[in-house]
């Protein structure tokens, strides 16, 4: 009897579960930023209405980017020559695009672990030098905060967290070990990572303006990776699994006074937070969320968490970093698969936008039309159609005269009907350029002329 409830149970779940993703997977989707990135993503951020990512990798859309690049909506742009080493952090701070992480130079000047883009040329704060790694970025009053590794910048001893205004100053005692998060709650400073110390802080801390404090009793156990304010709370994430003795399973919340849990928890690390009105998405390396199959990747409604679709995949996934852009949430990590669909390290999921359906019959047979207008400066329309028969996956990319991808603009699962997307060539030059439309077994070809 006990083992039929059981079955029971478990066939319950996986119902509920698998009608959770249809129902979702109707009115939103995966899509891919263009060919993504050739190596991992660590951090996202908006600079200018751009969306920006940096990390390990040196191309994306295919060219040479050097660890940073700028996404314009349809393709990818370096930034200047980018750096020499990989990127760990992106903040906005006094109009300016920090960037922090491994490397020695930026936009081919000296910079170390630290500089900063103006939307035109990479500079440096000063010449200190950090002796470690920036893992985490924040801005707190008027001042710009780093943690990491490191235990000095320049002459001064300020032990993996250090605060910059009118030089580099030390906060405290710092910590022990790595600081690998910073969040404003409340018009406080919080860090979190995997430290022991000073004193009873344990892997979370409170800056009070003199020192850190700790928060209850602290965590007890693994690291945290991830700060985000939500609602009236702060959501802690990371590989640890217990606070204060009660079991957290690498979430919690922080009301300001006690912890709380956020539903039963992952099966492994969360590394990253977004937090979009009374949604909280999270991402990492965990496979389960409350108990039931999130592929990396889940959403948090008040009351429980539920997957993405299929979520992401590939070999060894892990999602690093997640950011608003045009409405729709950007996931960042190390992966190849979002959705099912190839996706290399960067995608965003939401309602697909920029695909306008036509009001009418719906049509008896696949087709591509002639693009209107062309020649064009800088912004066609393409109408496309997909048959009665089902639902079917649809891509749609733009092609220079080399061959190379410079614009993905469709590649979601649509209805049968008639579909127009607007292409803006702005950031290309002048010619002859290629899209194409596939769908099942259909292909489809055409030309159009960018005249500038």
């Amino acid at each position: 009897m006990n083992n039929y409830y059981l079955f029971r149970l478990r066939y319950l779940l996986a119902i509920l579960f698998i009608s959770s993703i249809y129902q979702t997977s109707n009115s939103q989707d995966w899509s891919p930023l263009g060919v993504g990135t050739n190596n991992s993503v660590n951090a996202a951020v908006i600079f200018n209405s751009q969306l920006i990512a940096a990390g390990n990798f040196s191309t994306a859309g295919g060219q040479s980017v050097n660890h940073i690049a700028s996404w314009n909506g349809t393709s990818w742009q370096p930034l200047g020559l980018g750096t020499n080493g990989n990127i760990h952090a992106l903040v906005i701070y006094n109009g300016l695009l920090v960037a922090g992480g491994e490397f020695t130079a930026a936009g081919g000047i000296s910079a170390n672990k630290i500089a900063a883009w103006n939307g035109s040329v990479w500079s440096r704060f000063d010449n200190s030098i950090i002796n470690g790694n920036v893992y985490s970025i924040a801005v707190f009053g008027t001042s710009l905060i780093i943690g990491g590794n490191f235990t000095t910048v320049g002459s001064t001893v300020v032990n993996r967290v250090a605060r910059l205004s009118s030089g580099w100053f030390a906060m405290g005692n710092g910590f022990n070990s790595t600081v690998y998060a910073l969040s404003v709650f409340n018009s406080q400073l919080f860090a979190g990572g995997s430290f022991t110390g000073p004193g009873t802080v344990k892997r979370i801390g409170l800056w009070n303006g003199v020192t850190w404090i700790t928060l209850g009793t602290g965590i007890d156990d693994g690291a945290v990776y991830a700060l985000k304010v939500h609602n009236s709370w702060l959501a802690v994430g990371g590989s640890f699994t217990y606070i204060g003795g009660s079991s957290v399973n690498r979430i919690a919340r922080w009301n300001g006074a006690n912890w709380g849990i956020l539903g039963s928890g992952f099966s492994s690390d969360v590394n990253a937070f977004y937090a979009s009105g009374t949604t909280l998405y999270a991402g990492g390396n965990f496979d389960f969320a409350d108990y039931l199959p999130a592929s990396k990747v889940a959403v948090y409604n008040g009351s429980g968490w539920t997957a993405l679709g299929t979520g992401i995949g590939g070999t060894n996934a892990n999602v690093k970093s997640i950011v608003p852009y045009n409405g729709k949430a950007v996931f960042a990590g190390t992966f190849s698969l979002a959705g099912g669909n190839s996706a290399n390290n960067i995608a965003t999921w939401g309602t697909p936008i920029g695909i306008k359906p036509i009001a009418g019959e719906v049509p008896g047979s696949y087709s591509l039309e002639q693009n209107y207008p062309n020649p064009f400066n800088p912004v066609t329309s393409i109408r496309f159609s997909i048959p009665s028969s089902h639902m079917e996956k649809v891509k749609l990319t733009v092609f220079d005269i080399s061959g190379r991808e410079v614009a993905v603009l469709v590649n979601n699962t649509l209805a049968p009907g008639k579909y127009e997307v607007n292409f803006d060539a702005g950031n290309l030059g002048s010619g002859a350029y290629f899209y194409k439309l596939t769908a099942g077994l259909y292909s489809e070809t055409k030309r159009m002329v960018v005249v500038k």
